[in-house]
């Protein structure tokens, strides 16, 4: 068998650091378009004042990668060698007001299981639409009499997501009778549900309620963030439940939104 291309090489790496099928599309479809180019200053090229650092952060993340496995650096080395990222902030996301969230789980009232039960999970425990739709059954067990999920999240990392009773109570609720199964949320043919088929949904409770205009699974893990912010949780403990690598990923998450900013100013008041 000859040696792997340049290509493939790439793909198992990516394939190996758990990244999501998506992201590694992302990633795969970048380095595509530097084809020969010197990928250093292909990205230096593209890492403008004027370009949002939403847009350049998987432009880095993609070479950076593509240098690990190529040429054989360390992480550090690779981050070493790129340009530090720069550009215009990302758009402000919103996440549901608990106005919002009543009128969201309002609408989940007339959503059929899996997917209600999977759209009511996420502004509880903050997981990525990846990784809940692809938990399997034994991954919801017990940590020191603690019930929740335990499974390999991005990169292959272990991570534990406590479920508070409320949470529970969902999963009780959906699981009656599905003891025998292996995905916690099936699609057809015994398949995990995929998070096209989640997405797909919340695009269509964005059409009937104005007051879900932004929703989306990723929303909804922003929902996760701003109330674990507004109950006073700490940054290591929200980045460990997030599942970030670095503490500035979670930071990104974490912005006050307009009720916060309100009672901090009418405070001031007193």
């Amino acid at each position: 068998m000859g040696a792997l291309s340049r290509s493939d090489q790439y793909a198992n790496h990516l394939r190996s650091e758990g990244l999501s099928v998506r992201t590694r599309d992302t990633y795969v479809s970048v380095i595509q378009q530097i084809g020969r180019k010197d990928p250093v200053k292909w990205l230096t090229e593209r890492l403008t004042v004027d370009t949002p650092i939403g847009t350049i952060l998987p432009f880095r993340a993609a070479v950076k990668h593509f240098l690990i496995s190529q040429k054989e650096m360390s992480p550090e080395e690779a981050d070493e060698l790129l340009p530090k990222a720069k550009g215009l902030p990302c758009r402000l996301r919103n996440s549901l007001s608990p106005e919002g969230l009543d009128c969201f789980r309002e609408a989940l009232q007339d959503i059929d299981d899996p997917i209600k039960t999977i759209l009511l999970l996420l502004p509880l425990t903050g997981m990525r639409i990846s990784e809940i739709c692809n938990l399997r059954l034994e991954e919801y067990t017990d940590q020191r009499g603690i019930r929740g999920f335990l499974f390999r999240g991005k990169r292959q990392k272990m991570r534990f997501i406590p479920l508070r009773e409320t949470a529970q109570g969902y999963m009780k609720e959906y699981l009656d009778g599905r003891e025998n199964v292996t995905w916690i949320f099936e699609g057809y043919g015994g398949t995990p549900l995929t998070p096209a088929a989640v997405r797909k949904v919340t695009r269509r409770l964005k059409k009937v309620d104005s007051s879900l205009s932004e929703l989306s699974p990723h929303v909804l893990r922003h929902t996760f963030a701003t109330n674990a912010l507004r109950g006073g949780m700490d940054l290591r403990t929200l980045q460990a439940l997030l599942g970030h690598s670095n503490i500035e990923t979670t930071a990104r998450y974490l912005h006050p939104d307009a009720q916060m900013l309100f009672d901090a100013m009418r405070a001031l008041e007193n």
